[in-house]
């Protein structure tokens, strides 16, 4: 590999990057699963079940929709991707990073997590402020530290590492989630980002998960307290607060004033896990007044998966679903009963009747003995809502056995009437016609043709012998 450059071996190594990613990383559900009987007023919405790996619910997943602050786990990806020591990596605040938010046009989207010019940090600590704060102060030092003091630089390492995790529908302008219409995601893409850093990443869940943290004060005159404290914007996650909801972790929440509200935010109960995403939610009501809507759908997904969503055996292994018909079998055991090789349990809501799951099942009309237990003899395609849910091979339950005086007898059945038996018909009828032909050209024709050749040789014998004589 010496004598390729760097430039094609960093172009190699992204094609395995890529092949791989696509290989490992879970599929989205083209549509929803089930839908809820209430209405939201985020535009966008997935609820997905972290332990089973599946989209129970879909909303315009795949609309193009600006991220805000939630830009900022992906900015946390590519941190800890490209520092392998967080907590020992200071960075030195640079006042000039801050004038992007100068001449911003709307101020009231940033969130500041009170980090000034001269300030020393770890990575780790800053990853922490603009996690649970959305503070854009941290997300630019961060991007210039990685970016090897370049944010533009970064920006682009944000946008390689969405395409290689197959965010399609994805452009990043900015690491700290401020407006521009270039900006855009999708819901979709957001969960394969986070399907992404579950997979490979799981410092940023800590983090993003934490309800509160206090870095170091390493700059006193910046901080006459000597404390800082970092809180996470979810309310979900304050016990103080009427949004509080039980079982909530975070991830992320983020406001645009132009656009609306979207969050990210995971709950576990009862040994059931789920991951909501919304995306433009609106901030306002019919009467302009403050709301809080994306909280109160996300209570409300959250609400439906842990009420009504349950592990269902959709199809059990020791379910029979078909016989098929044995030929040349042993004794009287003449057909063979299939059952599926895997079974399929998945959460379920308790409002849909599982009978409405269509099953497709395909087999032969008959097969031929020997039969082994185990062997695939069809499958059966489990269907809802327009989609396939699974699709499982059918195998034989038991052995079936061979005769030996049944299967010679359809063999001969199956010669007298099959395409050999014709070809060797007429082929025998020709043979037959052209041994006759022969036959009749040495009785009869041969034998005419060859006499006058006899005789002469007999005189020339005669007369050969009455000049001996002489």
């Amino acid at each position: 590999m010496r004598w390729i450059n760097p430039i094609k071996k960093t172009a190699i190594l992204l094609i395995c990057c890529v092949t791989a990613l696509h290989i490992c990383l879970p599929g989205l559900r083209a549509s929803a699963m089930f839908t809820p009987t209430f209405d939201l007023q985020s535009k966008a919405a997935i609820l997905y079940s972290t332990d089973t790996r599946e989209v129970l619910y879909a909303k315009n997943q795949d609309e193009k929709m600006m991220p805000g602050a939630l830009v900022n786990l992906m900015t946390a990806l590519i941190c800890v991707e490209n520092n392998q020591d967080l907590a020992g990596t200071q960075v030195t605040v640079k006042g000039s990073l801050f004038d992007a938010f100068v001449d911003y046009s709307y101020p009231s989207d940033l969130r500041y997590g009170e980090i000034y010019r001269g300030d020393v940090f770890t990575l780790e600590e800053l990853l922490y402020a603009m996690l649970l704060t959305s503070s854009c102060e941290a997300s630019v030092v961060i991007a210039d530290e990685i970016g090897h003091g370049s944010v533009p630089g970064f920006v682009a390492m944000m946008n390689l590492k969405a395409e290689e995790i197959g965010m399609k529908n994805t452009h990043f302008t900015n690491p700290d989630g401020r407006y521009n219409e270039y900006q855009v995601t999708t819901a979709g893409d957001m969960l394969l980002m986070m399907q992404y850093i579950q997979e490979h990443a799981s410092r940023v869940l800590e983090i993003a998960r934490t309800a509160s943290y206090s870095p170091q004060i390493r700059t006193q005159e910046n901080h006459q307290s000597g404390t800082l404290t970092w809180s996470h914007a979810n309310i979900m996650m304050d016990e103080e607060s009427r949004f509080y909801y039980k079982g909530a972790a975070g991830l992320k929440t983020a406001t645009l004033q132009e656009y609306g509200r979207n969050i990210m935010v995971d709950a576990a109960r009862d040994g059931h896990h789920y991951l909501v995403i919304l995306m433009q939610s609106p901030i306002y009501n019919e009467n302009k007044e403050n709301t809080y809507y994306h909280l109160q759908d996300a209570a409300a997904v959250l609400d439906w998966a842990f009420g009504h969503f349950n592990y269902e055996e959709i199809l059990s292994l020791n379910e029979e679903i078909a016989e098929i018909p044995v030929e040349n079998a042993k004794n009287e055991n003449n057909y063979v009963i299939l059952k599926p090789r895997e079974e399929l349990v998945m959460l379920w809501p308790d409002t849909v009747d599982r009978s409405v799951v269509q099953r497709i099942v395909v087999k032969e009309d008959s097969v031929k003995a020997p039969v082994q237990k185990g062997q695939v003899l069809g499958s059966i395609e489990l269907r809802f809502g327009g989609e396939t849910l699974k699709k499982v091979d059918l195998i034989a339950t038991s052995d079936v056995e061979q005769s030996f005086v049944r299967f010679n007898l359809s063999a001969a059945r199956e010669f007298r009437h099959s395409k050999w038996m014709k070809t060797a018909l007429i082929l025998s009828i020709v043979l037959t016609v052209l041994y006759l032909g022969v036959c009749v050209y040495f009785i009869r024709i041969y034998p005419k043709r060859t006499k006058p050749i006899r005789g002469l040789v007999r005189d020339r014998h005669k007369k050969g012998t009455r000049i001996r004589r002489d």
